[in-house]
């Protein structure tokens, strides 16, 4: 049977219909130059997509070879026939003391203007609760609203929040309404929704910001169809998915020092800022320098305008009650923003959340975390990256991880609230373990051969060489400098001594090479007082001798030789025979660098002594060179050269090749001073071949000051003071507090006569190297002057 057709009605043809979605089978398309879709009703602008009435309603789309009808929907009676336009603004107002975020909001307007072509902008905006980027992107939305003229749309999706978020199908019959479609005409269910969302905004120039995004599928329905829109995101997680898909990621930060400081001063009113400015600073580095803590920490100055911001200052000092003077009798708090945060973590999550809080230092790395949290590395990872998607967590370079302070303190107090003391000390101890096994893999590779008092040593397989050479084992150490002295506080005060003095044993090597003299005093003074309250004798004298060496370099001889004599008792009463010689090795320096040359020499012929009979030829190598060592200061040059060679003939049979290299630059100084400088440049060549990439400067300096010394006495000027000034160089990349020596070894060669060279001979020697005044460090009315260099050039261990 033939069906029967409508008449069409005039006005049907006065538009072209937009395209049937893709859903429609091709041969039950409407072709446009044939139909026209009503859209009197007001469900749809003219020139939208009349599908969506048809499918939604039931209408039926009949096919015929020859015609394709649409039946449009029947009109309700009271719908005007022409529905004025709206234009929606439902932007959120910006908070009244929103601070500068220019960097932003730059890399916002960028993502507007390199937009790619056929879809709309979207730009998502992620940070940590309490950050800021609501008011970040109502003021950026309200700040270019014209270029939006077709309306801007608002929706909170209330993805972190305790109780079910904001459906799709909900805020696009919001949406829906905002844009004119009259409530008995939105369509039930959300694909329906969404596509005549988009029919409606296919050409509109149209601004829509959805906050607290949880999930790309969240924004997926929403997002218009004019590629002249734009969607503005904001999330705490970083929505990976709608970076798949185009999206631009911008992170929302804390504020810096500056801008922190201002929204506290425009909070507390400009007659406080100004005569309080710095306690207003320190307010806000106390915040963490988060916007919502600097809200909360500035209204409650504002609302006390008598109370002095030193007071809430002095409250925030506290880390215990941080947290809790951050929050509002209103209910808004610093820790509410976090709980949420908290709330949405998986359960994993969460227990590396609280657990990774317990790390002291500033930041950490995958290894230590993976400990922390007792799980493989790849799985850490994974779980590090989950968090940091999260915004709870910060990564800050490769596999770097940290904090936020305020959160960080929250996650604390999680632990106590979930876990307990016990819990917050294993995972201490896993961190610190970490920390150990690290340095004791360093201080393998860069001093094979020292002997060590802790047990942690006797898990180092021969063979073990996670480092390529010492440079990259320094470097890798040094970089955790901050981390290894944060572990150090904290595993004291949970009385964690035995891993305490073992992990500044292991730290020598770092300090010897690399400085850092006040991490490395303070280590140290730390190390006694742990080995003291184990009861550990050696141990005390270890931590002492090494103290000792510090205070030597930093020309501190007093206080090097009570270092030594404290270390001399312990190693006494401990029957440590390695422990007594390395204490009178200190004590030997320290003597010698006080001009007490014999106490100096018959204190470390004791040393060697006791070395011998111990059979440890490495630590009578050492003291054999500071035994010439001190014979060279004191001006008899053949002892030297004779102690010196015999320190060359042990250290040979080590397999330290440093400890050989540095011998021989001791003995080219004093082959120098004999008058057989030939020799000594020879010498003072085959030890930097070794020590050039030790990553020591120290080294490095004494080795081209004994380089400078040989080739002036050959006559060579220029080559001299090319030598000398690279030790310089060097000793002050090594942060040597004195240089006076080789300053005044350069200004020999500038001073000296006919290009001969002045550095002083032995009696016999070659008489054409003339005698120089007496110098510092030699010893009164001797004419033979010492070679002298700055301080920290002869730690015992090279």
């Amino acid at each position: 049977m033939t069906p029967r057709w409508p008449r069409r009605r005039k006005d049907d043809e006065a538009t072209e219909p937009a395209a049937l979605p893709d859903t429609v089978p091709d041969d039950r398309r409407v072709p446009q130059r044939q139909v026209r879709v009503a859209a009197r009703s007001g469900g749809i602008a003219a020139g939208g997509d009349a599908s969506h009435n048809a499918v939604g309603r039931g209408s039926q789309i009949i096919d015929n070879r020859q015609t394709h009808i649409y039946h449009a929907p029947r009109l309700d009676p009271d719908v005007s026939e022409s529905p004025p336009r709206v234009v929606p603004g439902q932007l959120p107002p910006v908070p009244a003391h929103f601070t500068n975020r220019s960097a932003e909001a730059a890399l916002i307007d960028a993502a507007w203007d390199e937009r790619r072509e056929g879809a709309p902008a979207t730009v998502v905006l992620s940070g940590p609760g309490g950050s800021g980027k609501t008011a970040l992107a109502s003021w950026w939305c309200r700040r270019v609203a014209d270029r939006f003229p077709d309306g801007q749309l608002y929706a909170d999706l209330g993805g972190f929040r305790a109780e079910p978020s904001a459906t799709a199908e909900q805020v696009l019959r919001g949406f829906l309404r905002a844009l004119g479609v009259a409530p008995r005409n939105v369509p039930v269910g959300t694909a329906d929704q969404a596509s005549l969302f988009r029919s409606l905004t296919a050409q509109s120039r149209l601004l829509v910001l959805l906050d607290n995004v949880a999930s790309a599928a969240q924004v997926a329905p929403l997002i218009p169809g004019s590629a002249n829109a734009m969607v503005m995101v904001t999330s705490r997680l970083r929505v990976p998915g709608l970076l798949a898909q185009g999206g631009v990621l911008v992170e929302v930060a804390v504020l810096s020092q500056e801008h922190a400081t201002a929204l506290l001063s425009r909070t507390v009113g400009a007659a406080r800022g100004d005569t309080e400015r710095q306690q207003l600073e320190e307010l806000a580095r106390l915040c963490g320098r988060l916007p919502i803590a600097l809200c909360v920490a500035g209204a409650r100055l504002a609302s006390r305008p008598h109370w002095p911001v030193k007071r809430v200052v002095r409250e925030l000092a506290d880390e215990q009650q941080r947290l809790a003077a951050l929050s509002l009798r209103e209910g808004l708090s610093v820790s509410s923003v976090f709980d949420v945060s908290y709330e949405g973590l998986t359960s994993r999550q969460a227990r590396a959340y609280r657990r990774l809080s317990l790390h002291p230092g500033p930041s950490f790395g995958l290894e230590v975390a993976a400990a922390a949290v007792e799980l493989p590395d790849h799985e850490a990872a994974d779980v590090l990256e989950s968090l940091v998607d999260a915004n709870v967590l910060e990564d800050c370079g490769a596999d770097r991880y940290r904090f936020h302070d305020l959160v960080r303190l929250h996650a604390q107090n999680c632990v106590t609230a979930t876990d307990g003391a016990c819990v917050s000390r294993s995972v201490l101890e896993r961190i610190t373990e970490h920390y150990l096994a690290l340095a004791v893999a360093v201080e393998h590779t860069v001093m094979p051969g020292e002997w060590h008092v802790g047990p942690a040593w006797g898990r180092v397989r021969e063979g073990d060489a996670p480092f390529a050479n010492s440079v990259e084992a320094l470097d890798c150490l040094e970089g955790e400098l901050p981390q290894l002295m944060a572990v150090l506080r904290a595993a004291t005060e949970q009385g964690l001594d035995s891993l305490v003095w073992q992990l500044c044993e292991a730290m020598y090597a770092l300090f010897l090479h690399r400085k850092h003299y006040q991490a490395w005093i303070t280590a140290y003074g730390t190390g006694v007082e742990a080995a003291a309250r184990c009861g550990n004798d050696a141990a005390r004298s270890r931590m002492h001798h090494r103290r000792g060496v510090a205070f030597h370099n930093l020309a501190r001889s007093q206080d090097a030789c009570r270092e030594g004599t404290a270390a001399l008792d312990a190693a006494r009463a401990s029957g440590h025979v390695l422990a007594e010689s390395a204490a009178l090795q200190l004590i030997g320096m320290a003597s010698r660098a006080m001009g007490r040359f014999d106490e100096a020499t018959d204190t470390l012929r004791q040393a060697v002594d006791l070395d011998r009979r111990a059979g440890h030829f490495r630590s009578e190598a050492l003291a054999q060179r500071l035994l010439g060592s001190a014979h060279l200061a004191a001006g008899h040059i053949g002892s030297a050269v004779e102690a010196l060679e015999k320190a060359c003939e042990l250290a040979a049979g080590l397999p330290d090749p440093p400890v050989l290299a540095m011998s021989r630059v001791y003995l080219a100084e004093a082959l120098t001073r004999a008058g057989r400088a030939l020799e000594a440049q020879e010498l003072a060549r085959a030890a930097w071949a070794v020590m050039e990439d030790s990553g020591s400067n120290q080294y490095a300096a004494r080795i081209m000051m004994a380089w400078g010394h040989a080739v002036h006495a050959l006559g060579d000027k220029a080559a001299a003071r090319t030598y000398l000034l690279k030790a310089r160089d060097f000793f002050i990349a090594a942060a040597v507090p004195d240089l006076r020596p080789v300053e005044e070894a350069l200004s020999r060669i500038e001073t000296c006569s006919a290009g001969l060279a002045t550095l002083p001979a032995a009696d016999g020697a070659n008489p054409a190297i003339g005698r120089d005044p007496v110098a510092p460090g030699t010893r009164e009315g001797n004419t033979d002057q010492v070679v002298d260099h700055p301080r920290g050039d002869d730690g015992e261990d090279r």
